[in-house]
C-alpha cells in the first residue's frame, strides 16, 4: 500500500510483536496493538478520540516509557526511542498504535491533499527507516524528509503563531473574528460608496450605463467612470473595485440598488400618508417614445403642512378609456397599501374621459372605491387659467394677429444662422441673452415669455432683420421683410404692450397655482386679487401710464402711432366746410381722432378695454369666482361629516374660540395657535382643507423628468427601472439612509459578506 512498508522479504511484512522480559505493569503497555480502521477516524476532529494523541489544548502527546514495544525487521527487533522528542518537538507517540504522528500536521494542516496521511491518520512505525535508511537523492531519513516538507513547515508556522496568540491572550478565534469584522467593515464601506454613486446618478437624472463597458472602452458609462474616479482618491475602494473577483458594478446590482432606494423613498411617503389618515390623488397622461405614461401624484397633510409627492409612472398604452384608467388607479392604491385611507379629492385636466360627470374617471372612481365615495373632483385650476388666456387670445382678432406675428418671428430665428446673428447682436448691444419661445396652447407661460422677450430684445431683432434685408444674401429675405414690417406696425406694438401688461398680472396667478404649497384658500384670495387688479386697470389713469410707455418705445424705434383706416377709399372732410368751425360729426373718418390725445383715447377704447373685458368675462365663464369656492367649501364640509367623526356643535365652538384668540385671522396665525388635542374637530377640518388639490401641476412637472430620463438612447429601459429613477429624481428632498439600504441589500444571498 505504501512504499515504506514494502520490505525486501515477504515474511517480514507480517512480523508480529515479540515481547521481551518485562514487568507485569509494562506488559500491559506493550500488548498487541488494536489497529483502528482509517475510515473510522474523523480527520476534522483534531483530538482524534479513538487514539491516545494530543489535542489543541494539551499539545503533542509524548509518553516516556522504560521500554517501548519492539517489532522484528529481518533479524533485528526495532522500536521507538524517546530521544527523538529532543530533535523533533512536534513528534508525538501513540501507545495504542505503537506509531508516531506529526502534531502540527494533524492539527493545523489544511485538507488540500498535500499533507501526508502517514503522519496524520495512519501513523508511522517503520522503525528501520525512522533513522537508518536514507533517501538516495536527498540523503535524508524518512523523518527528516517530512520535517523539510512545505506543508509541514506551514503547519509549524501556524502552530507557533497559535502558541504566541495563547501567550498574548489573543486566541485564533478572536483574531479570526477581528479579521472577519474588519473585512465586513471594509465591504460595507465599499458598498456604501456604490450606493452613494447610485443615489447621485438617480437624483441627477443621469444615465448609468455606457455603450461599451469593457476595459478597452474610453467611456464605460457614468456609473463605472465614477467608480474609477473614486478609486483614484480612495485606496480601500480601489482594492475592492479592481482586485476582488466581484466588484458589484454590474447592471443587475445597479437595478437592485435603484429598486431598494426607490422603495425606501416610496415607503417613507406611504407611511406619512397612512399616519395623516387622508389623501388626494391627481394624475395626467403624456406620450413618450410611443408609450402612454400615466403619472400618479398624491397630496396629503403632515400636521398642518401640505405635502405633494410623485409616486409612479404606469404604462397605459393598451387602453386610455375611463375603465382602464380607473382599474390602473385601483391597482396602484391596493398595491401601495392605501386602500384603507380615505380619499378627500381628485384633480385631473378637463378632458371628458377624466372629468365626465357620468362616465368619467372621477365618477367611476367614486363608484368603484368605497374610500373615494366622497372624493371631490377639482378641475386643475392651472389648466383653467391657461384656457382663460388661450380663449382670450383667440377671441380678439388683433390679439390673434399679434401672436401669429410672434410665431412667425420664432420660426425665422429658429434657424441656426439667424439665431447666431441674434445672439451676436445681443452681445454687441449689451443685452441679456433671451431666446424666443414657441407658442403652444399647453404651455402656460409661453405667451408672456414671448411678449417679454420681444420687448427686451426689440433693438437686436430689428437690427438683424435690417442687416438681412440690406445684404440680400439669404433666400429668406422676403420672409425677413414681412417679419420686420409686422413688428414695426404701430397696431402690433400697441397690442404687444397691452397684452404684455395683462399677461404679466396673470402670470403671478399661474405661478401660484403651480406651487405644491398652494391651498384652496390662498388660491381663492389670489384669484380675487388678480380680478380686482384687472378691474382697476380699466381706468383712463392707468392706461395713461401705459400709453406713455408705448409712446416712448415708438419714438425710440421710429414708429409712428396712427389710427387705422377703416376702408380702402378714405372719406375726407368736404372742402366747403374748410373755413367753418364744425361742432357736429360728419361722415369723414378720424374726424374725432386728429391729435395725440384723441389717438390715446381711440386705442384705449379699441384695444385696452376689449382685452381687459375679454379677460375678466372669460374669467367668470370658467367659474373662478367666490361662489365657486363657497360651493366647494360646502361640498368639503359634507365630505368631512360623512368620512370623519366630526361633531358640528363642538366644531362651531372651536371656531369661535379660535377666531376670538387671534387679532388677524389668516392661515399662518391658525397654524401657530391650533393644537390638535385642544381643537380636534377644527384641526381635522383644516387638514382636509389643505389636502384638497388645487391643480395637477406636479403631474405636469413629472413629464419634464420623464423626458430627461427616458431619452432616445435610454428608451429600452424597463418600466420598473424608469419609475424608480423618476422617484429618485423628483423626490430628491427625501433623505435616504445608506445604512438602511445596505441592510436591505444584504438580506439577499450576496457574494460579498455584509
Amino acid at each position: 500500500m505504501f512504499g515504506i512498508f514494502n520490505l525486501k522479504k515477504k515474511q517480514n511484512t507480517s512480523a508480529s510483536f515479540h515481547l521481551t522480559e518485562q514487568t507485569e505493569a509494562e506488559s500491559v503497555l506493550v500488548q498487541e496493538v488494536h489497529k483502528v480502521p482509517v475510515a473510522s477516524i474523523n480527520l476534522s476532529d483534531s483530538s482524534m478520540p479513538d487514539l491516545d494523541l494530543g489535542d489543541l489544548n494539551t499539545g503533542p502527546k509524548q509518553p516516556i516509557l522504560k521500554v517501548y514495544p519492539k517489532t522484528k525487521f529481518g533479524s533485528q527487533n526495532r522500536g521507538f526511542s524517546s530521544t527523538y522528542y529532543n530533535d523533533f518537538n512536534w513528534m508525538e507517540y501513540s501507545i495504542q498504535k505503537d506509531a508516531i504522528f506529526c502534531y502540527p500536521c494533524r492539527i493545523f494542516a489544511v485538507t488540500s491533499g498535500h499533507n501526508e496521511e502517514t503522519f496524520t491518520k495512519i501513523g508511522f512505525n517503520n522503525w528501520k527507516k525512522l533513522s537508518g535508511a536514507k533517501n538516495a537523492k536527498t540523503k535524508n531519513t524518512r523523518i527528516q524528509k517530512h520535517a523539510c516538507s512545505e506543508h509541514h513547515l506551514t503547519a509549524i508556522v501556524k502552530w507557533n503563531e497559535y502558541k504566541k496568540s495563547c501567550q498574548s491572550g489573543n486566541s485564533i478565534i478572536s483574531q479570526l473574528t477581528a479579521a472577519h469584522t474588519e473585512q465586513i467593515k471594509q465591504n460595507r464601506e465599499y458598498m456604501k460608496c456604490i450606493i452613494d454613486i447610485v443615489l447621485l446618478l438617480g437624483r441627477q437624472g443621469s444615465a448609468f450605463r455606457g455603450h461599451r463597458e469593457n476595459d478597452t472602452s474610453h467611456n464605460k458609462g457614468n456609473f463605472k467612470e465614477l467608480c474609477e474616479l473614486m478609486s483614484k482618491y480612495y485606496p480601500e475602494f480601489k482594492n475592492k473595485y479592481f482586485n476582488d473577483v466581484t466588484n458589484h458594478s454590474s447592471w443587475l446590482i445597479q437595478n437592485d440598488l435603484i429598486n431598494i432606494c426607490a422603495e425606501n423613498v416610496k415607503s417613507t411617503i406611504i407611511k406619512e400618508i397612512q399616519e395623516s389618515g387622508m389623501f388626494s390623488i391627481s394624475c395626467d397622461e403624456a406620450r413618450c417614445h410611443k408609450q402612454e405614461q400615466l403619472s400618479i401624484c398624491i397630496r396629503y397633510p403632515k400636521q398642518l403642512d401640505v405635502q405633494e409627492r410623485f409616486l409612479c409612472f404606469v404604462d397605459v398604452s393598451r387602453s386610455q378609456n375611463a375603465d382602464a384608467l380607473v382599474s390602473t388607479l385601483l391597482n396602484f392604491i391596493n398595491s401601495s397599501n392605501l386602500d384603507k385611507v380615505p380619499i378627500i379629492g381628485q384633480s385631473y385636466d378637463g378632458a371628458n374621459v377624466m372629468s365626465g360627470s357620468k362616465s368619467g374617471v372621477q365618477t367611476k372612481l367614486r363608484e368603484a372605491h368605497p374610500q373615494a365615495k366622497n372624493a371631490i373632483y377639482v378641475h386643475c385650476m392651472a389648466h383653467r387659467l391657461n384656457l382663460v388666456v388661450v380663449d382670450m387670445c383667440k377671441h380678439l382678432k388683433d390679439a390673434r394677429n399679434l401672436f401669429n406675428g410672434l410665431e412667425a418671428l420664432y420660426v425665422y430665428f429658429s434657424r441656426p444662422s439667424t439665431n447666431f446673428k441674434l445672439c451676436e447682436m445681443q452681445k454687441e448691444l449689451g443685452l441679456t441673452k433671451i431666446t424666443l419661445s414657441q407658442l403652444s396652447d399647453t404651455r402656460w407661460v409661453c405667451r408672456f415669455k414671448s411678449c417679454d422677450a420681444l420687448i427686451n430684445n426689440y433693438d437686436a431683432i430689428v437690427n438683424v432683420l435690417t442687416n438681412e434685408i440690406d445684404e440680400q444674401e439669404s433666400k429668406d429675405v422676403a420672409q425677413a421683410i414681412g417679419v420686420l414690417a409686422t413688428i414695426k406696425n404701430f397696431k402690433f406694438i400697441i397690442y404687444l404692450f397691452i397684452l404684455h401688461d395683462v399677461l404679466k398680472i396673470i402670470n403671478i396667478l399661474s405661478v401660484q397655482l403651480q406651487s405644491k404649497l398652494a391651498t384652496l384658500g390662498s388660491s381663492a384670495c389670489l384669484i380675487n386679487g388678480v380680478k380686482e387688479t384687472l378691474t382697476k386697470n380699466r381706468t383712463p389713469e392707468y392706461f395713461a401710464e401705459l400709453w406713455e410707455t408705448i409712446i416712448n418705445f415708438a419714438e425710440n424705434n421710429d414708429i409712428s402711432i396712427n389710427i387705422p383706416i377703416g376702408s380702402k377709399r378714405r372719406r375726407t372732410e368736404t372742402k366747403t366746410l374748410k373755413d367753418y368751425h364744425v361742432t357736429v360729426t360728419t361722415a369723414a373718418e378720424n374726424s374725432l381722432y386728429k391729435d395725440d390725445l384723441s389717438k390715446k383715447k381711440y386705442w384705449e377704447e379699441h384695444a385696452n378695454y376689449p382685452i381687459l373685458d375679454a379677460t375678466i368675462i372669460i374669467n367668470y365663464e370658467f367659474h373662478l369666482t367666490n361662489s365657486f369656492f363657497k360651493l366647494l367649501c360646502f361640498c368639503l364640509y359634507i365630505c368631512v361629516q360623512d368620512t370623519f367623526d366630526i361633531n358640528s356643535s363642538n366644531l362651531k365652538c372651536e371656531m369661535n374660540v379660535m377666531k376670538n384668540m387671534m387679532k388677524e385671522v389668516n392661515f399662518e396665525n391658525i397654524k401657530i395657535h391650533l393644537n390638535e388635542e385642544v381643537f380636534p374637530n377644527l384641526f381635522k377640518i383644516m387638514q382636509v382643507a389643505i389636502t384638497l388639490p388645487v391643480s395637477s401641476a406636479t403631474c405636469e412637472r413629472s413629464f419634464s423628468t420623464m423626458r430627461r430620463i427616458n431619452t432616445y438612447v435610454r428608451a429600452n429601459m424597463t418600466q420598473g427601472r424608469f419609475t424608480n429613477l423618476a422617484i429618485l429624481n423628483i423626490e430628491k428632498d427625501i433623505i435616504v439612509d445608506t445604512e438602511i439600504i445596505l441592510n436591505t441589500f444584504a438580506k439577499s444571498n450576496r457574494r460579498i459578506q455584509l
